[in-house]
């Protein structure tokens, strides 16, 4: 065989393919819209430039094929600019000869406009109606999949994929919650058994937004989604890029594709005594955050742990703590940070034993404070006082990414403890100057 029969063989022997997930494009950065401060016009196409930073991926690295494994949109659009802008993006990859397949996930089956919009002559949606199987010929790649038919599927769909075709590289595509993750609902239910019992060389999943390798042997991933929305999507948001040759994957690499990093940045203030170490903390926090960011811009919640004799100084006025920090992190990094919240968790070293000890009604007002129980479901009116706040506010407050989110027990407890802190040391701090 001549050399140029070995180089073809090569070619043909190695291929590569990228698999992405929940694009969600023109998601909003749900939060943004609630906060002044918020850069929401600077950051509020994130999700389309994280998209093309994925074609501009597949492109360089010169893959066969793109696998996105479902909910593509966010629901239904608000124009039709969001399905012109994909149908460019791909017809990019269709320049290149690089195919797309793709199945829809829950938020995908929930968007009406999604049928009445022809889909990019190189990407294929595989069918709703069962599994169905395409074979890649070039690259002996057999690719099984199935979509969502409607937004609550709750059967398991694994079950049903055909078994492995011999002599091929066999790839599953899946929009599925597997056996549950904290944080998301349960669609399409299944374990790693019932996708292993396949025999499968990859899979292909969707739908969890935190990037898992479940399994190596064979393959099972969830690459997470390409571009964080909220607090609760921290960290590197991206994909994967698989190389196989002969026949077998050789190497399963990450790839960061988000253009806004969303941190949690903690602050250790054990035994800080002044408010300059605690900027001072702050500081190199922010610092070593801005270090790990990959040179992205930051949305950032800050959260002050520890046990410190200032605490109720921190927690007497939440809303001047804040502005400090917002005023700090503004110094340290400019327009390529936003701090979204300021959270204190810290605890008082002080001995409040002589106060409570008090029977004035001044130390009677402390117990009552610090006796207020930590369940909110023993506050006495705490459940009307919730309804009346509901009443008086916007609907959108309320979401699951809320601060306020009401719905969600840790949220209420974590209200109930910060008001708690803040009535301490109001009354320690103001108590203390007279």
């Amino acid at each position: 065989m001549g050399k140029l029969g070995i180089l073809k063989y090569h070619i043909e022997k190695m291929f590569k393919f990228i698999h992405a997930a929940d694009v969600h494009l023109d998601s909003p950065l749900r939060g943004l819209s609630r906060y002044e401060s918020a850069p929401a016009e600077s950051i509020r196409d994130a999700c389309r430039r994280a998209f093309v930073n994925l074609v501009d991926l597949a492109i360089e690295e010169k893959v066969a094929f793109v696998l996105l494994a479902g909910d593509l949109y966010d629901g239904d659009w608000k124009d039709y600019s969001t399905g012109i802008f994909f149908s460019q993006q791909i017809g990019r990859l269709g320049q290149h000869n690089i195919l797309v397949f793709t199945v829809a996930g829950n938020h995908d089956a929930a968007n009406r406009m999604t049928k009445s919009l022809d889909s990019p002559a190189n990407m294929t949606i595989l069918s709703s109606r069962k599994a169905e199987t395409i074979e890649i010929e070039n690259l002996s790649v057999v690719l099984h999949g199935q979509s969502f038919a409607t937004q609550h599927v709750d059967e398991n769909l694994a079950t049903k994929f055909p078994a492995a075709e011999k002599g091929m590289f066999n790839i599953g595509l899946l929009h599925t919650s597997l056996d549950g993750r904290e944080g998301h609902d349960v669609y399409a239910p299944c374990s790693a058994t019932d996708l292993r019992s396949k025999g499968y060389n990859y899979w292909a999943l969707g739908h969890i937004h935190k990037q898992e390798f479940v399994s190596e042997d064979p393959w099972i991933v969830f690459p997470g989604c390409i571009q964080g929305r909220h607090i609760r999507e921290t960290g590197a948001k991206g994909g994967v890029l698989v190389t196989v040759v002969d026949g077998a994957v050789s190497a399963v690499d990450k790839y960061p594709l988000d253009v806004l990093r969303w941190v949690e940045c903690h602050v250790e203030l054990t035994d800080v005594y002044e408010m300059r170490d605690v900027l001072e903390r702050t500081r190199k926090s922010i610092e070593n955050e801005r270090t790990l960011a990959d040179g992205r811009p930051m949305a950032m919640r800050i959260r002050f742990e520890g046990s410190t004799s200032i605490s109720e100084e921190l927690a007497a006025y939440p809303e001047r703590l804040e502005q400090q920090i917002k005023a700090l992190g503004a110094e340290v990094a400019g327009d390529e940070l936003w701090i979204e919240r300021v959270e204190n968790a810290v605890v008082g070293k002080l001995d409040l034993a002589s106060t409570l000890s008090d029977d004035s009604t001044f130390g009677k007002l402390l117990k009552d404070i610090l006796g207020t129980p930590d369940n909110p479901e023993e506050i006495c009116g705490l459940k009307g006082v919730i309804a009346d706040l509901r009443q008086k506010l916007p609907s959108e407050a309320f979401g699951a990414s809320s601060v306020l989110d009401l719905d969600e027990i840790q949220t209420v407890e974590r209200l109930v403890d910060e008001a708690k802190h803040m009535l301490v040391g109001r009354l320690l701090t103001e108590g203390s100057d007279k």
